[in-house]
């Protein structure tokens, strides 16, 4: 694959995990390339060429997307270094593994919603910064199914995903009140939870999320404020934090008569240790449990 094609696929997977959370955006990746292989016309000697291209470029995006690496070398390992078989019959067992996978991560996702909705109780009033996939079913289905009555409290940031929130509450009929995220302080006496997913938990027991959490985390830590974080297992690395490969921008700003250069990240790190309640598809870990968990990882 050529240099310019990985950084187009890098910039349209990490674009749509900024809007959509690494969960969905793995499903359709997922999806593209059970697409892509059935439009595939090649034969059996450029294969295996062709799938270790695309999952190369796929374990090497920026950042990583942990849930789709893990079920891409799963992939990998099931298909086999050298395919056996006729190039349709090749192509059909690739097809059946991904349609596995993709079946796999919905199901983690689904009980993963399941526990989440015995974290919503009546009265709730919930602080949200940037939720994905996951976390937005399970708002909708504790109001339209359970028909539970809570509030969220939006923190305005990013234009285009405060946009989206916004807009999928209002369709949900969530009541909601949207403040500046910078105001959070005028306001985290109000919440009595705080919601948030993940990119990844890495190794070193940082949680890969969305930028500008660690300061939302952190004046909720310091305010006793409650923080849920909702991630499924295939979201677990195997690496630390410094080798997320989290994407950073420098670009030229002017304004007025000032101009320089502005350095911007993809994705903040926030301390596993600053969650209080760490929900998976496994069930729901509190504070004792995460801690233990922590203490026996760093042995």
């Amino acid at each position: 694959m050529k240099k310019e094609d990985r950084e187009i696929l890098c910039s349209l997977i990490r674009d749509h995990e900024d809007t959509v959370g690494s969960s969905r955006v793995t499903m359709m990746a997922l999806t593209a390339f059970i697409e892509s292989i059935k439009q595939v016309r090649c034969g059996v000697g450029e294969v295996r060429q062709l799938y270790s291209e695309l999952s190369g470029a796929i374990k090497n995006t920026e950042p990583k997307v942990i849930p789709l690496i893990h079920l891409i070398e799963e992939f990998e390992n099931e298909i086999g270094d050298s395919p056996d078989g006729t190039i349709e019959e090749i192509k059909e067992r690739a097809i059946r593994i991904l349609e596995a996978k993709h079946r796999k991560i919905k199901t983690k996702i689904g009980r993963l919603i399941e526990y989440g909705l015995t974290c919503i109780s009546e009265g709730d009033v919930i602080i949200v910064h940037t939720i994905g996939y996951d976390v937005k079913n399970m708002l909708k289905l504790a109001s339209q199914v359970l028909h539970k009555p809570f509030k969220v409290i939006v923190l305005k940031q990013d234009p285009l995903k405060t946009r989206q929130l916004i807009k999928f509450l209002e369709t949900a009929g969530i009541d909601m009140e949207v403040i500046p995220e910078y105001s959070l302080g005028h306001y985290v006496e109000q919440g009595n939870k705080m919601f948030m997913g993940a990119l990844s938990i890495t190794e070193d027991m940082r949680v890969v999320s969305a930028v500008g959490s660690a300061n939302i985390v952190s004046l909720c830590h310091l305010n006793r404020l409650p923080v849920y974080l909702f991630a499924n297992t295939l979201k677990f690395s195997h690496r630390p934090s410094s080798q997320q490969r989290i994407h950073r921008k420098v670009a030229s700003q002017t304004h007025g008569d000032v101009s320089f250069k502005l350095t911007t990240h993809s994705h903040d790190t926030v301390d596993l240790r600053h969650v209080d309640v760490l929900v998976t598809e496994d069930g729901i870990k509190d504070k004792a449990a995460i801690s233990e968990w922590i203490n026996a990882s760093s042995r």
